[in-house]
């Protein structure tokens, strides 16, 4: 199995120190990690011209937002930007627009376009179908604020990473079935679309791994209710039924990750249904390198090759 040096050395580090497993922690000290893992050194530090925090009205709430626009790479003025919407991984219990604040700075310059990252409801204390609800609240307004957040509603993209991948997943398919806005393309980074977990890749394992069968089953147990929602399709969009008729897609995998089959499986049936997608896989990287540029850069090539592919469909409407 390859594995990159990169990824060798953080596994080794986390050797050397012991690192305790994901699942041992309370959801809360799981938070308490993820926010100190999201300090970013100065030097790793990508200045943005525009970044502006505020909040939209959800059916369960607030949900904290945050916008990003750069003028030094996005040409685009009087309100004409593309938009992509993201959406953060972390089991659906932790993560927030902290922990992915580097990655969305550096896709905003990549994709040359608006980016507004979207801090949905976590579990245990918000179970599913919050995360959904919130999605499905989130575009709406979003999209309702085109001329308050300056962007093309003719151009959104929905992206996001792991549970991230998730939401943007379902995001799309309810935009195909009129439930949100119209929505021109998604971008899934190791997606989390079958909570079944049931294919192969479940087994990959070993010592310093950051996600296992056991986390991932951790995470599934706080995020779900009991056992029968791992089919309803908003939990694990690759069993939607339908899967005709969805925008150009984009799917980037790691190939020591255990949901690197559920990636594989989405692009097949996306593809089954005569859908434009196309599939990128890191062999040598672990699940949540795009979100760790200080200790793996290649998370850099991957977030340049996110932002060409945003491009790419953008240039396309």
């Amino acid at each position: 199995m390859q594995i990159d040096k990169d990824t060798q050395a953080l596994i080794d580090d986390r050797l050397i120190n012991n690192a305790p497993a994901l699942e041992s922690f309370s959801p809360q000290e799981l938070r308490d990690l993820r926010a100190k893992m999201a300090e970013t050194p100065l030097e790793h530090r990508v200045e943005i011209s525009d970044i502006e925090n505020t909040f939209i009205e959800g059916t369960l709430g607030k949900i904290p937002i945050r916008r990003y626009f750069d003028s030094k790479t996005n040409d685009f003025q009087n309100g004409n930007s593309p938009l992509i919407i993201y959406f953060h991984g972390g089991g659906f219990v932790m993560g927030n627009l902290e922990s992915h604040d580097l990655v969305c700075r550096h896709l905003c310059k990549e994709a040359k376009a608006t980016i507004i990252a979207v801090d949905y409801k976590l579990a245990p204390e918000h179970k599913f179908p919050a995360a959904i609800i919130d999605t499905e609240d989130a575009i709406k307004e979003i999209i309702k604020k085109e001329n308050e957040f300056k962007f093309d509603k003719n151009k959104v993209i929905l992206c996001g990473d792991s549970a991230g991948g998730t939401l943007a997943a379902v995001g799309t398919i309810m935009s195909r079935d009129g439930m949100v806005p119209k929505i021109h393309g998604q971008i899934l980074v190791y997606p989390w679309v079958d909570l079944t977990m049931c294919r192969r890749s479940m087994d990959i394992d070993f010592k310093g791994m950051i996600l296992n069968k056991e986390t991932i089953a951790y995470f599934a147990n706080h995020y779900l209710n009991k056992p029968e929602e791992q089919v309803d399709w908003r939990a694990s969009p690759l069993l939607t039924p339908d899967l005709s008729n969805l925008p150009p897609t984009y799917i980037y995998g790691a190939g020591l990750d255990p949901l690197v089959d559920e990636g594989d499986a989405y692009k097949r049936r996306l593809l089954s249904f005569n859908n434009e997608v196309h599939y990128r896989l890191f062999p040598g990287q672990m699940h949540a390198f795009l979100s760790n540029s200080v200790q793996l850069p290649t998370s850099l090539i991957c977030i340049k090759e996110m932002g060409e592919a945003a491009q790419k469909i953008f240039s396309s409407l």
